[in-house]
């Protein structure tokens, strides 16, 4: 038992160190957001942006809590956070392009959520009693927990330069949302996908925020970046060409994030798999888990395709698949070998079989 334990303590990637007196500001300024409540009065698409000088970043805050479910402050990154929240707020939940569960995995954002203490874990609880900390309210959902978001990646404990972005971001959300609670009328007239960028040079320590400081900026999703291309080498597109090609043959093909985690080098993450399934008979040809290395899967996505269809003895009469991305991925093999690619919204038979692996995991 003792040995198993200690296993499982050296895979876990190290937790990040963020020196005490960050931890000590991060920690007043979200129980100054937390103890205002800004949820009460605010939504999600009431866009916040900053510009960070120090990251070179251009952030977009949100804040949860309407719907009295999550409470916290996340604020998004990059472009890939930028997209996953205005295409979110743009397409009314839906995260544009991340089909179905998946898009919760590649939210970039780092935030601070505001849950009971049962729900700390042990290193929040370890943050909170070195620094001393103890929230003004005692019961219900008062106690910050900080988590760093990135695609793929298991929500995971907060780097100093991270600390220091929220701690960047947290007086001037609660400044936004002093101004919006006490002049609601600031946020008439501006669109879905509008947000309020601050001067750069404000300091919330300084002056509380007026209405004329915000700069009001309509935002647009960045383009999706074009997915890795799967290649295929001569000798075996050679030996897949030799294989006949079945009328009636589909094959359902599909790279979704794996509900399994695994540790990483800096934090635990969700690896991609890919599966492959004959419609007709139901018959799974392939199922791999890609590597760190292979973030979009690319590489197992090749050797999948490649074996399934060695395997069956037979090229499909078409590809199916249900994300943009993969058909992307795939065509120009595809193309190779003389197979038509279909885009549908539902892949019946693999479908079937990736929920009742994921239920077969669960249990």
């Amino acid at each position: 038992m003792s040995k198993r334990a200690s296993t499982r303590r050296s895979n876990q990637p190290p937790i990040p160190q963020v020196a005490p007196e960050t931890w000590r500001a991060l920690l007043a300024a979200a129980e100054a957001f937390g103890s205002l409540a800004p949820w009460t009065w605010m939504h999600d698409s009431e866009l916040l942006g900053l510009r960070d000088l120090a990251a070179g970043d251009k952030l977009l805050c949100s804040v949860l809590g309407r719907l009295r479910t999550v409470f916290a402050l996340l604020v998004y990154r990059r472009d890939t956070g930028r997209r996953w929240i205005l295409n979110t707020i743009l397409n009314d939940g839906d995260p544009g392009g991340l089909e179905d569960s998946d898009s919760a995995f590649e939210q970039d954002c780092v935030k601070v959520e505001f849950t009971p203490k049962s729900e700390l874990s042990q290193q929040d609880r370890a943050v909170l009693s070195a620094a001393g900390f103890s929230p003004t309210a005692k019961r219900g959902c008062v106690w910050p927990a900080f988590r760093s978001l990135v695609p793929g990646g298991y929500p995971w404990y907060p780097t100093q330069a991270e600390a220091e972005t929220l701690l960047f971001a947290l007086p001037r959300a609660t400044a936004f949302a002093t101004l919006l609670r006490d002049h609601p009328e600031v946020c008439h007239g501006h669109e879905s996908g509008e947000a309020a960028f601050l001067p750069a040079d404000f300091d919330p320590a300084c002056r509380a925020l007026r209405a004329e400081d915000l700069d009001w900026h309509p935002l647009i999703p960045p383009p999706e970046p074009m997915p890795p291309l799967v290649s295929l080498d001569e000798v075996t597109l050679a030996r897949l060409l030799k294989l006949s090609q079945v009328r009636g043959f589909h094959l359902e093909l599909d790279v979704f994030y794996s509900p399994i985690v695994i540790g990483g080098g800096e934090r635990p993450y969700f690896p991609k798999a890919v599966m492959a399934v004959n419609r007709a008979s139901g018959f799974i040809g392939g199922y791999r888990l890609a590597e760190s290395s292979d973030p979009q899967a690319a590489a197992v996505l090749a050797e999948v395709l490649s074996s399934t269809l060695q395997q069956l003895g037979a090229r499909p009469e078409t590809i199916r698949v249900q994300r943009p991305r993969v058909a992307q991925m795939v065509a120009p093999v595809a193309e190779r070998l003389g197979i038509l690619i279909r885009k549908e919204p539902e892949l019946p038979a693999l479908n079937f079989a990736r929920e009742d692996m994921e239920r077969r995991f669960r249990r």
